[in-house]
């Protein structure tokens, strides 16, 4: 007990920071998992907790990246609001509402190839920014592929969220993808409460999609 507690007195305010985003992070996919409107809002307040983590630990892109999640949660509250009033008037508000149905779409097959068109060419526009930061900052960089990993589970992340915001069951095998990934990366970089975080993220995905499926009511 004396070394747990070492350890914490130990923890300068990055440690403790860290902590924080993976405590709101865990509570946030919980209410991915209930796909309830409230998700969005916490969305905002674990973006701009991991806006300070990753840019501590000179990850650029996913850093950045939370501005872009901060939008569409914007964007995921007006769609979840609409989606859940399409709901109510295909099922009924008692049925959905009462039973704890949960309202998805249809994946949209121009949607999808339009998003991963544009994550592509996000990609390849990121890499090039991030490798010249790393040749003018180099004690910043942890590892030498770091750029392009930083950049792909950035982008990845980016389809991930715009899916979850257009209720797309597929949102869930892109972020467990994702998150296994991260876990090793945040590993790598002595983030260890963030690989922890991310882990528990794997595991939820996976009840995710079981809740998903079977309270889910495709609303086209």
């Amino acid at each position: 007990m004396s070394q747990i507690a070492d350890y914490f007195a130990g923890l300068d305010i990055w440690g403790w920071l860290e902590i924080l985003a993976m405590i709101v992070g865990f509570y946030y996919v919980l209410l991915e998992i209930r796909k309830t409107k409230l998700l969005w809002y916490v969305c905002i307040v674990t973006s701009i907790l991991n806006m300070f983590v990753y840019q501590h630990h000179s990850y650029l892109s996913m850093t950045f990246i939370q501005f872009y999640y901060i939008l569409t949660s914007v964007y995921g509250i007006w769609s979840y609001r609409k989606l859940d009033k399409e709901a109510d008037a295909e099922y009924g508000a008692d049925t959905v509402e009462g039973e704890g149905k949960v309202a998805i779409k249809r994946f949209d097959w121009k949607v999808g190839l339009i998003t991963v068109a544009v994550a592509v060419a996000v990609y390849f526009a990121l890499v090039p920014f991030l490798l010249n930061y790393a040749a003018q900052h180099p004690d910043s960089v942890k590892f030498s592929s770091q750029p392009y990993w930083d950049a792909f589970v950035a982008v990845g992340s980016m389809v991930g969220t715009f899916f979850l915001s257009k209720s797309y069951m597929c949102q869930w095998y892109i972020w467990i993808a994702l998150d296994i990934l991260t876990v090793g990366l945040f590993i790598y970089s002595g983030m260890y409460w963030m690989a922890i975080l991310y882990v528990s993220y794997i595991i939820m995905s996976c009840f995710g999609i079981r809740n998903w499926r079977r309270k889910g009511v495709y609303v086209d």
